[in-house]
């Protein structure tokens, strides 16, 4: 049982690996559009505390369950610039909890996903399990860093395993104080 949901899970992520790629593929190729024409990317992607986000739905039936592999998945966001208040917001509203990874240093595939399904009258009535993903293509108009993905988990509520210490103070503390 512990070994289908380990299978499970890793299906989830490699289809999550895929469609960001796929993702990262088309951001790219929108700045490539931008660049030919001599412009610059649009204000809205490249404001400080703005994110270039995507929200993913898996839909889960017990059929889906039996078989290891989801059959219909949807784009609830795709693409969209949004501010750190709405991302924060976004975030709650669809579950997220959970980390792609242990640490924000795992690049550039990173995402956070619920581990939950939501329980919604779908999951009562007909027992769909829906699951969300949150794909970051940007941060501030540039690619997610490890500080960029440690202060995005911050602020949606979720921990790494290893998260990035902040830097302490660059002298020593040893030893007793001399100063009066």
């Amino acid at each position: 049982m512990k070994h289908d949901a380990d299978r499970l899970r890793a299906e989830r992520a490699r289809s999550q690996d895929q469609h960001q790629a796929r993702q990262d593929q088309q951001a790219h190729q929108d700045l490539g559009f931008y660049q030919r024409l001599g412009l610059e990317m649009p204000e809205s992607t490249t404001a400080a505390n703005t994110f270039l986000i995507s929200i993913y739905c898996e839909r889960w039936t017990q059929d889906d369950l039996d078989r290891g592999q989801f059959s219909q998945g949807e784009a609830v966001i795709e693409r969209e610039a949004v501010d750190a208040d709405e991302l924060q917001r976004i975030a709650q509203d669809h579950g997220m909890d959970s980390p792609s990874a242990s640490d924000p240093r795992h690049q550039p595939y990173l995402w956070f996903s619920s581990s939950s399904p939501r329980e919604d009258q779908e999951y009562f009535e007909q027992g769909v399990h829906k699951y969300y993903s949150l794909h970051i293509h940007e941060a501030d108009g540039h690619r997610p860093q490890p500080t960029d993905w440690q202060r995005i988990a911050d602020l949606i509520g979720v921990r790494f395993d290893h998260p990035l210490q902040p830097q302490g103070p660059a002298h020593e503390t040893e030893g007793p104080d001399l100063c009066p």
